[in-house]
């Protein structure tokens, strides 16, 4: 997937850059930007007051001037305020996302983010039971649960654990294989090994 936020300066972002990146956080505080202005937003609001509301200059106070555009959420699209109030909300959140956002592809851009193919608790299915210290091919799927996943950066492992206690380690590139995400994907690869059989 092709990365969405960027640290380019405005005057090098594309149209569609600029639309993923016109809202960002600085110091704690949501800013927007096109090619012709960088404003912290609590500064675009109050200006839109004061052009289309008729707003005073009393919302210098940044805690006053949270809970009057908090409050005028309440008019919604039936006002000019509460337009204003709609608009500085999307603005901040906005920028809240797109910190979210740049945080998990910068892990991924430096290879720190891990896709795991399951969750610990998930249910996955083998086609092998515990006898002892040995496992042994069965004729159905067998529900597991994954109880650990353990990340090496080579082939990383889940454990997975039967009903009667008993755990098995698989590597992710036994997935497909001998472990299967869904009973389907295991019945699928039992009626293989059958029809293999029987050539």
């Amino acid at each position: 997937m092709d990365r969405l936020t960027t640290n380019k300066d405005v005057s090098e972002m594309s149209m569609c850059e600029l639309a993923h990146n016109s809202c960002y956080a600085k110091e704690g505080w949501a800013r927007y930007r096109d090619y012709e202005m960088d404003i912290d937003a609590r500064d675009l609001a109050r200006d839109l007051l004061k052009r289309y509301a008729d707003g005073d200059d009393a919302f210098t106070d940044d805690e006053y001037f949270g809970e009057y555009m908090n409050d005028a959420l309440q008019y919604g699209m039936n006002d000019i305020e509460g337009r204003i109030a709609l608009f500085y909300r999307n603005l901040w959140a906005m920028a809240d996302l797109r910190e979210r956002l740049k945080y998990y592809e910068d892990l991924e851009e430096q290879g720190k983010l891990l896709k795991l193919p399951c969750a610990v608790g998930n249910t996955v299915y083998t086609n092998y039971a515990m006898q002892g210290w040995h496992l042994k091919k069965k004729d159905r799927p067998y529900e597991v649960k994954v109880v650990f996943i353990g990340i090496n950066g080579v082939d990383n492992c889940m454990h997975v654990a039967f009903d009667n206690g008993c755990m098995i380690q698989c590597w992710f590139s036994d997935i497909g294989k001998t472990i299967f995400l869904t009973r389907e994907e295991a019945e699928a690869a039992l009626k293989e090994l059958e029809r293999g059989k029987g050539e």
